[in-house]
């Protein structure tokens, strides 16, 4: 007889984006999160409660993938507008 696993407690529900998110990072610090979605932009999320989310616009098209350099002090982002952008994360 095999043992049931509850399932896991969910720890935060982000909510901003308009459309689908595509791609998403955690930062090497864990203290924020890196979000790309199909309505051009980029969110920063802070992993605190009750703290505010930054949104990065400027792409033209879906962004198709977001991740933070090793140090965490820059943020890259593709997108379907054929650009890479480099943002400041530290908000």
């Amino acid at each position: 007889m095999s043992s049931v696993l509850e399932d896991p407690t969910l720890e935060r529900h982000f909510k901003g984006h308009r459309d689908d998110v595509t791609s998403l990072d955690f930062s090497t610090s864990t203290k924020q999160i890196a979000s790309g979605s199909m309505d051009a932009c980029v969110m920063v999320w802070n992993m605190k409660p009750q703290t505010r989310a930054y949104r990065f616009v400027g792409h033209k098209d879906a962004v198709t993938s977001v991740e933070f350099s090793p140090s965490g002090h820059l943020l890259a982002s593709a997108s379907r507008d054929k650009t890479v952008r480099l943002w400041v994360p530290s908000v």
